[in-house]
């Protein structure tokens, strides 16, 4: 069996939502990206859909790629929020 990364349909997602992302995140995902202006989502969107779709093809095991490309997108959306908004922390 092949396995191919197909992107979610719009009907599947929560807002504006990356184009390629595991639909278990959805959820998560809508709660972060919520946090940020509407041109801003767009941007992250492109840009965890980017870090996605590079981390599936770079995994050379089938099995695997949907892990480490999760891994990769979600830690890389998640330590951009934690910088955006440390400065609120403090």
């Amino acid at each position: 069996m092949v396995d191919e990364l197909k992107p979610v349909p719009p009907s599947k997602r929560w807002g504006q939502m990356p184009r390629h992302y595991w639909p278990d995140d959805a959820q998560w995902m809508s709660a972060k990206l919520g946090t940020l202006d509407p041109s801003l989502r767009a941007e992250v969107c492109a840009a965890y859909a980017k870090a996605y779709l590079e981390a599936w093809q770079a995994e050379p095991l089938s099995y695997r790629r949907h892990g480490k490309a999760r891994f990769a997108a979600n830690t890389r959306l998640r330590v951009f929020i934690g910088k955006r908004f440390a400065v609120f922390n403090r």
